[in-house]
């Protein structure tokens, strides 16, 4: 090897030194925030588990980003979001209020449910059609974003004295064990794993409604996250997308039924809109 090929090839090593390491670089830890979701999001022994979990466990071994998992009740999650004292917040819905803070990711679906026990469930095709057609009372989450229809008719059930605010679900269904409230609004990831934990499957009844189609779910990364670790957290959500990695998370906690109807429609919408940085 001549000295002036020795030469060049040094110097390219050398220029290509800082680019790996940086590419090799560690993420600063991320604060991810969750709460009460059911499936989505529970505690048991005081371990945090659910499918968002799994899916950060799944982007940390992809990307190389460690999340550091926080417990909020689900109404304060968000304002610590906004006040910067969160990187990520998991199991979201899109509102313009939490893109001023972050980026979406989204990574699945969902559809609120109108959850009633069984003697008080009936053919209500819509929220409205249960207003003006029952006469049961429904606890519902602070800090959950429902469709804009959706809010209408809890508004309307609201002024009629059978809709009440509560900090999470688990407050929701012991209201209802002690007969405080008939029924509330939730997805099936977050109502079948609290009726198996109170021990009301099979006394409950939960019914899709016109005012809340299905929508996508994702997490928000907040603005403050460097971009090369939002780099890297899009990069390695898109593959666990593509490769049908979400639906074997999702199928571990909710079965292959509920999961067959989730992703019925399959995952190209969602890899549409995951942004690109």
């Amino acid at each position: 090897m001549t000295e002036r090929l020795s030469t060049v090839l040094l110097a390219i090593l050398l220029l290509a030194a800082p680019a790996a390491r940086a590419a090799a670089a560690p993420c600063a830890p991320a604060r991810a925030g969750l709460s009460d979701l059911g499936y989505s999001a529970y505690r048991e022994g005081g371990v945090i588990h659910g499918s968002t979990v799994d899916v950060l466990e799944e982007m940390h071994q992809r990307s190389g980003c460690a999340f550091q998992l926080a417990w909020y009740p689900h109404g304060r999650l968000y304002a610590q979001f906004f006040n910067g004292s969160l990187d990520i917040t998991g199991a979201s819905l899109r509102t313009p209020e939490r893109d001023r803070h972050g980026l979406w990711l989204p990574y699945t679906y969902t559809h609120f449910e109108l959850l009633l026990l069984n003697k008080d469930a009936g053919k209500f095709r819509s929220l409205a059609d249960f207003v003006d057609h029952s006469s049961a009372r429904l606890n519902v989450t602070r800090g959950i974003s429902y469709s804009a229809a959706t809010m209408v008719q809890m508004e309307r059930l609201q002024k009629l004295g059978r809709l009440e605010y509560v900090n999470d679900y688990g407050v929701v269904f012991r209201k209802i064990l002690a007969g405080r409230a008939e029924g509330t609004l939730a997805p099936p990831a977050i109502h079948v794993l609290h009726q198996r934990q109170f021990h009301m499957l099979g006394k409950m009844t939960g019914t899709p409604f016109a005012e809340s189609p299905r929508a996508m779910v994702g997490m928000y990364v907040s603005k403050q996250v460097p971009a090369a670790a939002r780099r890297r957290y899009i990069d390695a959500l898109r593959a666990i997308v593509g490769d049908g990695t979400v639906q074997k998370i999702y199928e571990r906690y909710l079965g292959e039924e509920i999961t067959r109807r989730i992703f019925s429609g399959g995952v190209r919408d969602i890899l549409d809109a995951m942004p690109d940085s």
